[in-house]
């Protein structure tokens, strides 16, 4: 890609002005937003597009629900190799090396400043992580330059899907700037069990995949909670727009082979999330008007939902449990032979069972 230095490289205030009033939603987040539908679009048609999959919160409210929050930030899978790193760290640094050319030309097409986060620092340090986190700085009418940016967070961590990835339409058309364009990302169940698992999780809790906390999974935001709510309160309403039985396995298998001592987790620091963080994180992304509940509301509704279709185990999901902790991974226990298939013998399953803690150890 060229670089981009026409007057597209800018975005239209009338523009940003008549979104904002379109969904009730703060200018300087819907410019955001714009902006990181930018990215997703050069992103989608750039030769590293089926490599990435879309998750968290964008892939959710964008792709799955009907908006009724805007998220301003992209955390992306890699899935184009489930045996990354098996050759060692050259193999992950060579990965993450090609992968910034590509993004930092996509950059320079969009008018963009691409820079590696602090945290990140260096493609060292985010090869020992297998993470990597950038900033996108754009041009801003409403923000001063620290808060213009786009965040990307890229993990290396798992490499794979467990379900097969789909592609979805983005929802938004800006002027003539974005053209219509799908985005790759996972399906509800495995996006939803990823978001549990963040919101069950925080700095509090050990993981066996990160070795610093790092990452989606540490982030302990009350948007976790609120996108579990409304998913939960969706199940008590009687609509099921999700595979529970599929959801829970997921969560059984993500937090087995990412959370330490998972046999006795019952996520308890969801009693953290307090109403001063929805003024804090939701009230600017959330449309002017629309009832928020209360953190008790949300609270007691997830954990419900949990108690009742989650964290209760049967004799096979206990055997699993049980088997992994005994550095057995036995997915053939709780998933179908298509799901087995993908996952079986993969590196990162095999990483993970050589860092848990026996039940009888």
């Amino acid at each position: 890609m060229a670089k981009n230095n026409s007057s597209a490289a800018t975005i239209d205030k009338t523009v940003i002005d008549g979104m904002s009033n379109q969904y009730k939603i703060e200018e300087g987040e819907v410019e955001k937003v714009i902006w990181l539908t930018r990215v997703l679009e050069a992103l989608s048609r750039s030769e590293i597009a089926n490599d990435f999959a879309l998750m968290g919160g964008s892939a959710i409210v964008f792709l799955y629900r009907d908006l009724y929050r805007f998220s301003t930030d992209l955390d992306l899978d890699f899935i184009g190799d489930k045996n990354l790193g098996i050759e060692g760290k050259s193999q992950i640094s060579d990965r993450m090396q090609h992968d910034q050319k590509h993004l930092q030309l996509l950059a320079d097409y969009l008018g963009m400043e691409l820079q590696l986060s602090r945290d990140t620092a260096n493609i060292a340090k985010a090869t020992t992580n297998r993470f990597v986190q950038y900033v996108m700085n754009y041009p801003s009418h409403y923000r001063k330059s620290k808060g213009a940016a786009v965040e990307l967070d890229i993990s290396y961590r798992y490499c794979h899907a467990v379900l097969e990835p789909v592609r979805k339409p983005w929802p938004f058309e800006v002027s003539n700037l974005v053209q219509a364009f799908h985005v790759q990302t996972l399906q509800p169940e495995e996006l939803y069990a990823g978001k549990i698992i963040a919101m069950l999780g925080g700095e509090e809790t050990e993981r066996i995949d990160f070795k610093n906390k790092i990452g989606l999974m540490y982030k302990r935001k009350i948007r976790h909670l609120y996108d579990t709510y409304l998913m939960a309160q969706d199940v008590e309403d009687g609509k099921k727009p999700l595979d529970l039985k599929l959801l829970k396995k997921l969560v059984l298998l993500f937090g087995v082979s990412r959370i330490k001592n998972y046999a006795f987790f019952r996520g308890d620091s969801i009693v953290a999330y307090t109403d001063d963080d929805i003024q804090k994180e939701l009230k600017s992304v959330t449309p002017q008007g629309k009832n928020v509940p209360t953190s008790q509301v949300m609270k007691w509704t997830v954990r419900r939902f949990l108690d009742q279709h989650i964290l209760n185990y049967g004799k096979t999901e206990i055997k699993f449990i049980e088997d992994f902790t005994a550095k057995i991974f036995r997915p053939e226990r709780i998933f179908k032979p298509a799901e087995v298939e993908r996952i079986k013998n993969m590196f990162f399953y095999k990483e993970m069972l050589e860092k848990v803690v026996p039940l009888n150890g």
